[in-house]
């Protein structure tokens, strides 16, 4: 029996750095960033942190800040990079 090789899918990434941003721009703390997008404030830490940065929190966080989770990706070129 032939085994195949596994493939592991690279994780996404999402730019913090471009997400601290926006809230600066807005003005806005990770507290008040937490509120808007009904997440724990230590989800907010930890994603800006690099920390479990999960798709459906990255989603929220766009959200609440007013774009599209596309705007925070960070592409595979990006990463290497």
């Amino acid at each position: 029996m032939e085994t195949q090789p596994s493939t592991v899918a690279s994780p996404v990434q999402f730019d913090s750095q471009r997400m601290a941003e926006d809230m600066a721009l807005k003005g806005w703390t990770k507290l008040e960033l937490a509120k808007r997008a009904r997440v724990a404030d230590m989800t907010v830490i930890r994603f800006l942190r690099g920390e479990r940065q999960t798709a459906p929190t990255a989603k929220k966080l766009a959200r609440a800040l007013g774009y599209s989770v596309r705007r925070y990706l960070i592409s595979s070129r990006e990463a290497v990079a």
